[in-house]
């Protein structure tokens, strides 16, 4: 149960952009969901590129709407498999040729399993900011050498990354291992409970796995009662960290890793002022990967790549702020939000120049 009024994160209130730029992966990770699909063809290097073009659009909008501190953005590319897809050095180098033409600062950063060869992955480093290495267990042994060998070559060029444990509670020792490993060099490492639906039970924490992850017991009656008929714990029913690790301050001075309750639903959220979610293989544009609200109050995409001036031209016109619908939060937990929309307007003030 949420016993505040308003979230937000402490320092970090960066623009960010998840850009699914393929939809093939070489894993087939259980708990994907819809995140691959090696059916489909690669998306072709002239309609990424065009989307490129309006992610810079889209972004500079948004900037101009921002106060002076907040005018940042992280273009993260992912998929599928982001460095899967064959002209990813190309798309890489296309960004970087546009980065200088804006005011504000954009930083590209890779969310990866890291499974790449050497040669491949040095040439894709070079034109990175950072990388969010993503620990996968359940894949073959000799990719978990290859993630830690370019884990180590990132550490050696001076490259900004974290490593998330994928906490699959099926393959508990090896995420333990990572973890330990991650630990000894000093890296930043965020322990991620898999996201899932409650009917689904295969992704359920033991008492001692959800203590390992939250570094808190669970604690109520209600909980331990649920584990006995479902197997175990499913964290999503309890709580959530930030996907990036940050510390968010609930009721303005309250800090924490891990928020106690994630249903926001009925709370206003600027959800769409700080996050962007692209399906390239889909052309759907959305506020953010999981919470998808648009800003016609429903859960769906704000528009598509075959249309990308109707997209531009609605948020140039202003939007109303997001009344969420859902109810879980996950991706979108770290966005500014409050119970009520005067409290909004009062948090809001720090990151916007104009509340609509």
């Amino acid at each position: 149960m949420i016993t505040f009024e308003t979230l937000e994160p402490v320092t970090d209130g960066i623009f960010q952009i998840a850009w699914e730029s393929t939809l093939k992966c070489n894993f087939d990770c259980a708990y994907c969901g819809d995140g691959h699909d090696n059916s489909q063809s690669h998306p072709s290097l002239k309609d990424s590129l065009k989307t490129v073009d309006f992610i810079f659009d889209y972004v500079d909008t948004i900037m101009s709407t921002k106060t002076d501190q907040y005018r940042e953005a992280n273009l993260n590319i992912q998929g599928g498999e982001s460095i899967f897809h064959p002209n990813i050095v190309e798309i890489l180098e296309y960004i970087n040729s546009k980065k200088s033409q804006y005011s504000w600062t954009m930083r590209v950063a890779l969310i990866t399993n890291g499974s790449c060869s050497t040669a491949k992955w040095i040439k894709i480093v070079q034109y990175i900011d950072y990388a969010t290495m993503s620990f996968h267990a359940s894949s073959h042994t000799k990719f978990h050498l290859m993630f830690k060998y370019n884990c180590l070559y990132l550490k050696s060029v001076g490259k900004n990354f974290q490593i998330n444990v994928m906490m699959d509670p099926n393959y508990w020792d090896r995420c333990v291992r990572l973890v330990d490993w991650a630990n000894q060099r000093t890296f930043t490492v965020h322990k991620r409970q898999i996201d899932h639906h409650w009917f689904d039970t295969r992704f359920n924490y033991t008492d001692q796995q959800a203590e390992y992850i939250t570094g808190k017991k669970p604690s109520t009656t209600t909980e331990k009662i649920k584990a006995v008929f479902t197997g175990g714990f499913n964290l999503d029913a309890t709580g959530r960290a930030c996907c990036g690790g940050k510390t968010l301050c609930s009721n303005s001075c309250d800090t924490t890793t891990y928020v106690k309750g994630n249903n926001f639903k009925g709370w206003h959220c600027s959800v769409d002022r700080f996050f962007l979610y692209i399906r390239q293989t889909t052309g759907e544009v959305f506020t953010n990967k999981d919470c998808r609200m648009n800003f016609d109050g429903q859960v769906g995409p704000i528009g598509n790549l075959k249309n990308t001036q109707a997209i531009l031209e609605k948020i140039k016109k202003g939007t109303d702020t997001i009344v969420c619908k859902k109810s879980k939060c996950w991706c979108g937990l770290c966005a500014p939000k409050a119970a009520t929309k005067e409290l909004f307007d009062e948090i809001n003030r720090k990151y916007a120049k104009t509340v609509n």
